[in-house]
């Protein structure tokens, strides 16, 4: 469904109106990337308003909603909440910052802002339910992140640094079809794979290193993600022990996976298993997490979330384990939550490859 459409819908009451300015909201709303803008949706009307160097793009991309050159963006927002008898703007609060509410209210004092929760908390519901198109988007950047991860395993050898490994990471998944044009991918090897998100330096992989590599393409404004953890051989004894224990991990929770499962208790079946195995302060990020038109959204596979899985949700799970100046271990899948189970979209293979 189209989401200004979808959104107008599920308003509430308190919801007269919402105002959407920063990117990744604009975007889920209009399907227009832009570095500037603002989304006004009441009940029955929406509207655009970009400015001169968007403008002409958005008349051509954006049909859900009338499209407006921005003059003055405050003034305009006024008397469209006027014209439609406007007296209450939500705001998502959580992409607020504290001087932009300040610059909000004061530049519309005929209005009531309302910045609780309530909005962020409608955005997200309709954000982490992937409609069968949406599914499709992640599902068809994964494949193209599968097949640049069979590519880059032909690609590796000693001497290369990981800059080199991400460079071609991102010119492959250009080349198969991504989206995105922005390759800041997690590369780090040997000593650098202890650090959860160590991306790629000028180090030189060499023989005895694990190398984990964390990336995805993008389709459609929706993203892929997956991890991979390879060794340049050889593999040593504690590595393949360590990789078995995180795949085995993984494996223990993708077994809890359901609609209505809780989060937090997914998480812990692989956090339990890897502290029972000694590894515990070795893995402290999160399970997992929502993926959509941003790489991290909600909810996530963590200690605390109470969120119950519900079909449609795109989720990734990601044990770890991580030796502090030694290695890292992390095995990635993306899923999708189903009426009976899970998807997992990631195919690439999960055994150590020893390269």
């Amino acid at each position: 469904m189209d989401k200004i459409k979808q959104l107008q819908q599920s308003m509430p009451e308190a919801i007269e109106a919402l105002w959407v300015d920063d990117p990744a909201n604009r975007f889920y709303l209009t399907g227009m990337r832009s570095s500037a803008g603002a989304v006004l949706v009441t009940r029955k009307h929406a509207w655009l308003i970009i400015d001169f160097r968007y403008f002409e793009e958005a008349e051509a991309k954006v049909h859900n909603c009338v499209v407006l050159e921005q003059k003055e963006l405050f003034d305009q927002t006024e008397a469209l909440c006027t014209q439609d008898g406007i007296k209450r703007l939500s705001l998502l609060s959580s992409r607020v910052s504290v001087q932009r509410r300040r610059e909000i209210g004061d530049k519309l004092p005929s209005l009531v802002i309302d910045d609780s929760d309530e909005a962020d908390r409608l955005v997200e519901r309709m954000r982490s339910k992937k409609d069968s198109l949406e599914a499709q988007w992640h599902r068809e950047a994964q494949r193209i992140t599968d097949e640049t991860f069979t590519h880059i395993c032909g690609f590796i050898k000693p001497g290369l640094t990981e800059i080199d490994i991400a460079q071609e990471i991102g010119t492959t998944l250009t080349r198969l079809g991504s989206d995105d044009k922005h390759f800041n991918f997690i590369v780090a090897s040997g000593r650098n794979s202890s650090l959860p998100h160590g991306f790629a330096t000028a180090k030189k992989v060499e023989a005895g290193d694990l190398i984990t590599m964390d990336f995805g393409a993008v389709v459609n404004g929706r993203l892929a993600d997956m991890t991979r953890t390879v060794a340049l051989g050889p593999a040593y004894d504690e590595q393949r022990k360590i990789y078995e224990a995180v795949l085995e991990a993984q494996k223990i929770a993708m077994e809890r996976i359901k609609p209505g499962a809780v989060c937090r208790e997914v998480d812990w079946a692989a956090r339990g298993y890897l502290y029972s195995l000694g590894y515990e302060g070795c893995f402290s990020h999160g399970l997992g997490h929502s993926v959509g038109v941003e790489v991290h959204e909600s909810p996530r596979f963590s200690e605390t979330d109470e969120h119950r899985l519900e079909a449609g949700y795109v989720m990734t799970v990601e044990p770890g384990v991580y030796l502090k100046q030694r290695f890292g271990v992390r095995i990635e899948d993306m899923i999708l939550i189903t009426d009976n189970g899970f998807e997992n979209f990631t195919k690439s293979d999960k055994r150590l490859l020893v390269l």
